[in-house]
């Protein structure tokens, strides 16, 4: 990375954490919160969807994960914060092994079936045992922060954006990242040259798996109650890939971006626009989907690529000029 590049990301990441000097309100807290921790969540399915470009559906069952592990850690058997948060992420990054060792030795769209379908069994298990989990009725998760609550659960988010984003940088420049891309534009090319496909998209999802159940146990505990279908549904898994995919898949800052508009749209048109604002939302997504399938970064890189190419042309002098001289 580059040191302006870095100078850059230092000043975006102080100037975040100095926000709640200037936001006041709780509400808008809330919303830069939903936008910090979906940028997070972003990231962490880029490392699966983008890099490795294999389309997960269903990382709801980590987030889920997250948030059960810290509502039954430390709620219900009374261990400290930190041990039920340490509890989610092993069992989400269990579930990922589980998934991943099974599904990533297929092809073609094994794998997200195979996620929506382990998503989908999770969430039914959850809301049929009530003993354990508190089914339906949900169960109560213990706070992460006392105090001005809103401003730590911001900065809480903050910093998990930015820890996901480093990673993010960090595998995109490694041997690693150069991996999973290799295995996204032809595994078979991967294979022959000696890159274990399976191995290398595991250990993806297991880094995507830990970074999102964290995002889960941060959203949990924020509300203070969860439910299976608040946390395990199938809408949670959709809105985390379509942040990344409507930003950018298989870029650094795609899911940033993509969370900024998402999240900031799906507010206005709720105020704005009431019980209709999801047919109209759903609409607007479709249309970006269309003509934008590499996502808003990767439209613009492309418009700058076709101009400066285009100049390059113009400043170039005739080849029969060149020729004389």
């Amino acid at each position: 990375m580059k040191r302006s590049h870095l100078i850059a990301v230092g000043a975006a990441l102080v100037l975040s954490l100095l926000l709640p000097a200037v936001v006041r309100t709780d509400y808008a807290l809330q919303v830069l919160f939903r936008i910090y921790l979906f940028a997070a969540l972003g990231l962490a399915w880029n490392l699966v969807g983008g890099y490795a470009g294999q389309l997960s559906l269903g990382h709801a069952a980590y987030f889920g994960a997250g948030a059960y592990g810290l509502a039954l850690g430390s709620g219900r058997m009374g261990m400290p914060v930190p041990v039920g948060v340490l509890m989610g992420i092993v069992a989400a990054m269990a579930f990922a092994l589980l998934i991943g060792g099974v599904s990533f030795r297929l092809r073609g769209p094994y794998f997200a079936l195979a996620t929506i379908a382990f998503a989908e069994i999770l969430r039914l298990i959850t809301k049929n045992l009530p003993d354990l989990t508190g089914g339906d009725v949900g169960l109560q998760v213990p706070a992460l922060f006392t105090g001005q609550v809103n401003r730590s659960f911001f900065w809480a988010a903050v910093v998990l954006a930015a820890a996901a984003f480093a990673i993010t940088v960090w595998i995109s420049n490694s041997r690693f990242g150069y991996y999973l891309m290799a295995i996204r534009e032809d595994e078979d090319t991967a294979l022959s040259v000696g890159i274990g496909a399976a191995r290398t998209k595991l250990a993806a999802l297991l880094i995507s798996a830990a970074l999102t159940a964290l995002g889960g146990a941060l959203y949990a505990s924020i509300f203070l109650f969860i439910v299976p279908d608040q946390v395990l549904a199938l809408d949670v898994s959709n809105e985390i890939a379509i942040v990344a995919m409507l930003g950018g898949a298989g870029t650094v800052i795609g899911p940033m971006v993509g969370s900024v508009v998402l999240e900031t749209a799906s507010e206005v048109f709720k105020n704005t626009f009431q019980e209709a604002h999801q047919l109209i939302f759903g609409g607007l997504l479709i249309v970006v989907v269309l003509f934008l399938p590499e996502g808003i970064v990767g439209a613009i890189g492309a418009l700058l690529a076709r101009k400066g190419s285009r100049g390059g042309r113009l400043a170039a002098p005739p080849a029969s000029a060149s020729a004389a001289r």
